[in-house]
């Protein structure tokens, strides 16, 4: 390795960027707003909000000009980025229902942590949620206009992000998709379940994890696909499976990564961003190859129509580019795998720890379908139990750290006033 690929991977060169960032923004001039502010100035400013506090006055970490919070997820911080969950459950205890961070720039983000205040968010009537888009994603995808179109249904934003809604998932959220997919599901969580069997010594299943996230692309796959890719046979060797959960594992650890860290993908091609594109890339090629043998095999093992009709629902939009279609069911497949693998991986090992619970759920389920019977949607909607132990589960260890929004007017929330843009 040569000496200056050792210092784009080292913590030296965000700070020697950082130093010359500093110098750059002095060169040119740059004063942003809190260069003007004063204890004096800064109050009479503000305006009078009657019982709210302002957004300038939301408890948080120690802002830096210009860095705002990021240091606090650096080397001299107190947080680690593979802890992202400890982390905000710290900020909750230290600072209470709302954090501000400050990201470059100073710029405000507020972390919600009360339930009743997460709900009046997410309530309010809009037709385009603004939503902070995957800032380095949305760069890479522009400069591949061979694969991509627009930036996708995660990044995308106003009559753009509408038009993708209605068009990608009109069949994968209708209660008639979820009914024709139940009868797949039951075949699915049967090989889940024997392949478990196979693995599991005495009380221990080795290498559970992995198992997971196999059944997060079968399972994936039967419902976007309309075909059992056999990922979850014992005889399997699943190599496909296996590089495709690294790849998307690799694309998420850098997608952090930039977006924790500083911007400097802007100017070179960063260690995270080097990872992010081979990770990309490898996602889109796996998932290429297995959407092109389904499509030469005619979907010839799909039985259920509603469950093909995901597939074909997608294929049929005549309002698409064709590279929009395969990059939605790249995007669909690629989430469907680290989503439900780690929902199974955080349920399972609460469940594991708590005998009570592995009791209560035994006699709920064997109640509700004794051995050698298929679950029904009847039965689903009777398991109480079950249900409240996903829910906790999720309350617990969240799947995602967050679902963002940007404020497009003023609100509310314990006590401080929120403007619009935050």
């Amino acid at each position: 390795m040569s000496f200056f690929e050792m210092l784009l991977s080292s913590a030296w060169f965000e700070v020697i960027a950082a130093v010359l960032l500093t110098i750059l923004i002095f060169v040119t001039s740059h004063r942003p707003a809190w260069w003007f502010w004063t204890a004096t100035s800064h109050e009479a400013s503000a305006p009078a909000e009657g019982k709210f506090k302002t957004v300038s006055k939301v408890p948080g970490p120690f802002s830096l000009p210009i860095f705002g919070t990021r240091w606090i997820f650096s080397c001299i911080g107190y947080y680690k980025l593979n802890k992202i969950h400890d982390a905000y459950k710290d900020l909750n205890q230290r600072y209470g229902a709302l954090c501000k961070e400050e990201a470059l720039w100073n710029f405000p983000m507020i972390s919600v942590f009360s339930r009743q205040d997460i709900e009046t968010i997410i309530r309010r009537n809009s037709r385009y949620p603004l939503r902070p888009p995957q800032e380095v994603i949305s760069h890479y995808r522009r400069t591949r206009r061979d694969r991509y179109t627009n930036l996708g249904l995660v990044n995308e934003q106003g009559q753009t992000w509408h038009d993708l809604r209605v068009a990608l998932t009109s069949e994968l959220t209708a209660a008639s998709t979820v009914l024709g997919f139940f009868p797949a599901l039951n075949i699915v969580a049967d090989s889940f379940i024997e392949l478990i069997r196979r693995q599991r010594v005495g009380y221990k299943v080795t290498g559970f994890e992995e198992l997971a996230y196999k059944m997060g692309l079968e399972s994936t796959c039967t419902l976007i696909l309309g075909r059992h890719l056999g990922f979850l046979k014992p005889d399997s060797s699943s190599e496909l499976a296996t590089r495709l959960a690294e790849a998307v594992r690799i694309h998420f650890t850098a997608s952090r990564d930039a977006f924790y860290g500083l911007p400097l993908w802007k100017l070179l091609p960063t260690c995270a961003y080097k990872q992010l594109i081979e990770s990309e890339d490898a996602i889109y090629n796996i998932i290429s190859e297995i959407i092109e043998t389904t499509i030469q095999e005619k979907r010839d093992d799909a039985k259920d129509e509603s469950v093909e009709a995901i597939f074909q629902s997608i294929l049929r939009q005549k309002n698409l580019d064709i590279r929009d279609k395969k990059a939605a069911i790249v995007d669909f497949i690629a989430a469907g795998i680290h989503t439900l693998g780690n929902t199974l991986v955080f349920l399972f090992d609460l469940i594991g720890r708590n005998p009570t619970v592995q009791n209560k759920l035994y006699e709920e389920t064997y109640a509700l379908a004794p051995a050698g019977c298929d679950l029904t949607i009847d039965n689903l909607r009777k398991a109480k139990y079950l249900r409240a132990c996903i829910t906790e589960s999720l309350r617990l260890i969240p799947t995602t750290t967050c679902i963002a929004r940007i404020l497009d007017e003023p609100i509310e929330l314990s006590g401080y006033r929120l403007t619009a843009g935050v």
